[in-house]
């Protein structure tokens, strides 16, 4: 059917081009076109008494600018689509009140991302008798007109401007030079400029056959290569008709042709397409009409993006540098700002090709998105709004090398001339530590944790900034220090060559096991219980010591029980395990004037289970002693209790109750008299005394 359609108009067109048809026969064959491309007018716009004129749609397609006469002198309304319909018309008072009201403002265009009209009007003070303005979209408002300049406008006629969906190259109309005779329409000749850093280009009329010498109101579409343009020329419907022509690969324009589904015998005028090509306004008769746009005179294939840029946290509207290029090429396809008042953006881009979109603000991280248009059949529409931050968050985990524990630390951030910006603690109990960093400079980041060695690192946050979370693992190596341990027996001196060491941190989750007479390296500011034990037939013994700040080893006298603060060493005596044999049992300690334990005295109570578990035949005595504060007979109770408070928890382990005695001397076999309270902490005290024991020939 497209097909018959297409051979039915070109026998029409040729007649018509050729043949030279009379009136009568034009409007016939304006009839048959019109039932074939039925034209609608615009009937929420268009008047009965008045003109409205010269349509503008946005690239959206839901807004439509226009001039009208309806109060008297020539201004521009604003239109937006809503429910299917035209509806809200706004005045551009901003621009309609600019100048005197005798003052012609006519010929107006949106630009592509509807952030600027383009028109011409006869203000005073341009540069000739009307001139090309425009005006910027603030919110929901338009600034006051702004005169294109001397680069663009002349001493004479300066109008009907156009502007491509990159803002670069205007279109526009001056009076002609070239009116073909006979001819008693107001003629003018089609020119073209290109932006650049210092203004516009020098126009240059377009060549022929563009310029017949009686053109008008030339409308670029949103391929940037589709110019459509009223021309009064030989083979015209009548009037002026609307043509299309386009640029080629090589920069020239194709001849025109006659836009016969649109084209009537009276004046057809100010052709405007949104981005999505099916649908044509026009003006016609004083009123203005659309038009579905027949599949062979369709631009190309367009996709629109359009959106918000913001402030990622406050969301409020943002103004930018958007760059789009070429993702094959690197070639740049146009750069233009975003509109400062509510953030808006939108783009056009031609199907058939892959682009880079890159969005920067100075201080503000970046934006790069990728779009792949290569197969692109039908024009498509694309909301992104794009949230910028002057913030990037550093989220910094800080941990023991060794134990993998989350550490307590200062993290003291310098920008790149080393003034300090933030210094941030640590908690020590979470992993992770949020840094803020502004946008826009390099840092290096300090790590301190007390008795760590220090790490630092760098971070760039300038340039292209696409991610806002950061993630940085720093491993803090302790400091240390050499502490020899030497395990010796007791009664002999000699070294226990059978020994071993157990080595629990009191300050932080660690235990090391080694053999003993060694040096080992123990972190620098933690307390430390050592344990010595041998299975060749000795008893075990612990010590507490300490490593101060300043990697000085801390130790207690086993006799006196005074801590030596640098000590060169640990030494630890093994009791060899025989009948009589007496050990001392450290850390027992029980509430006042009670026999209930002290939590704490479990550790060394699981020592002795421990023995026991290894030498089974071993049947021990446990002695609780007191000091001689109070009544003689209730330290002998209160000693007895305690000792019985001791095998409970002996036996409550899996150590059989026929194998320990218990007794209580009270305050009758003190190891030091009872002179100082420090004395009396000595002589209370609980003791293991062996009963018996046989071991194996190797022990």
């Amino acid at each position: 059917m497209k097909n018959c359609k297409k051979i039915f108009l070109f026998i029409i067109f040729s007649l018509s081009s050729f043949l030279g048809l009379s009136q009568s026969q034009k409007d016939s064959l304006e009839q048959v076109l019109d039932s074939i491309y039925p034209k609608q007018i615009v009937s929420e716009i268009s008047t009965e008494n008045f003109t409205e004129y010269a349509p503008s749609i946005s690239a959206n397609g839901r807004t439509l600018i226009y001039e009208s006469n309806k109060d008297g002198s020539w201004k521009l309304y604003l239109t937006r689509e809503g429910n299917g319909s035209w509806a809200d018309e706004i005045s551009l008072d901003s621009i309609n009140n600019f100048g005197d009201s005798v003052d012609v403002i006519s010929g107006p265009n949106f630009s592509y991302d509807g952030n600027r009209i383009y028109f011409h009007a006869s203000f005073d003070g341009g540069q000739g008798s009307e001139d090309i303005y425009y005006s910027e979209r603030i919110g929901d408002s338009w600034s006051k007109p702004q005169n294109l300049g001397p680069d663009v406008n002349t001493r004479s006629f300066d109008g009907f401007p156009t502007i491509t969906t990159d803002g670069k190259t205007l279109y526009f109309a001056r009076n002609s030079k070239n009116t073909p005779s006979g001819v008693s329409e107001f003629c003018y000749e089609l020119y073209v400029t290109q932006k650049i850093d210092s203004g516009w280009t020098e126009p240059r009329i377009l060549p022929y056959p563009v310029n017949l010498g009686c053109e008008k109101a030339p409308k670029i579409m949103a391929d940037n290569r589709t110019l459509i343009f009223a021309s009064l020329r030989e083979g015209g419907m009548g009037g002026f008709d609307l043509y299309q022509t386009q640029l080629n690969a090589d920069g020239d324009w194709k001849s025109p042709v006659p836009l016969q589904y649109v084209n009537t015998t009276d004046n057809d005028l100010f052709s405007c397409i949104s981005a999505s090509g099916d649908i044509m306004y026009f003006s016609k008769k004083d009123d203005i009409y659309s038009v579905e746009i027949p599949e062979e005179y369709r631009q190309f294939q367009n996709v629109t993006i359009q959106g918000l840029i913001r402030d990622a946290d406050s969301q409020s509207p943002l103004t930018a540098s958007l760059r789009i290029t070429d993702a094959n090429t690197s070639e740049l396809i146009t750069s233009f700002d975003n509109n400062p008042s509510d953030g808006y953006y939108s783009i056009v881009l031609s199907a058939g090709r892959a682009y880079n979109l890159e969005v920067k603000k100075e201080d503000f991280s970046s934006a790069l998105y990728y779009y792949d248009l290569r197969d692109i059949e039908s024009y498509q529409e694309y909301e992104k709004n794009i949230d910028l931050f002057t913030t990037a968050h550093l989220n910094v985990n800080i941990y023991d090398i060794e134990l993998y524990d989350p550490l307590k630390s200062t993290i003291t951030v310098k920008n790149d001339v080393g003034r300090t910006i933030v210094v941030v603690e640590s908690d020590g109990e979470n992993w992770k530590t949020r840094v803020n960093l502004p946008i826009g400079s390099a840092y290096n980041i300090e790590v301190e944790s007390e008795n760590f060695k220090p790490k630092s690192f760098s971070i760039d946050l300038r340039g292209l900034i696409l991610y806002r979370e950061y993630e940085q693992d720093i491993e803090l190596v302790p400091e240390k220090v050499g502490v020899p341990i030497n395990v010796n027996d007791l009664l002999s001196g000699g070294s226990v060559s059978s020994s071993q060491l157990i080595i629990r941190n009191k300050t932080r989750n660690e235990e090391i096991v080694i053999s003993g007479n060694q040096t080992i390296n123990l972190r620098v500011g933690d307390r430390y219980m050592v344990e010595a034990s041998s299975d060749r037939g000795y008893a075990f013994n612990s010590t507490e010591i300490g490593i101060t700040k300043e990697g000085k080893l801390q130790t207690i006298d086993e006799k006196t029980g005074e801590i030596l603060e640098d000590s060169k060493g640990v030494e630890l005596k093994l009791q060899p395990l025989a009948k009589d044999a007496n050990l001392t049992l450290k850390d027992i300690y029980f509430e006042s004037n009670s026999s209930d334990l002290f939590e704490s005295s479990f550790e060394e109570l699981d020592r002795v289970i421990k023995l026991m578990q290894s030498y089974p035949s071993m049947k021990i005595e446990i002695a609780a002693h007191t000091d001689d504060i109070g009544a003689a007979l209730y330290n002998v109770r209160l000693s007895k209790e305690r000792a019985n408070s001791v095998i409970a928890y002996i036996t409550s382990n899996g150590v059989k109750e026929e194998r320990l005695i218990s007794e209580g001397y009270g305050e009758s076999n003190p190891v030091v008299t009872n002179d100082s309270e420090e004395n009396r902490a000595k002589n209370r005290r609980v003791e293991l005394k062996i009963l018996d024991i046989k071991l194996a020939q190797n022990d």
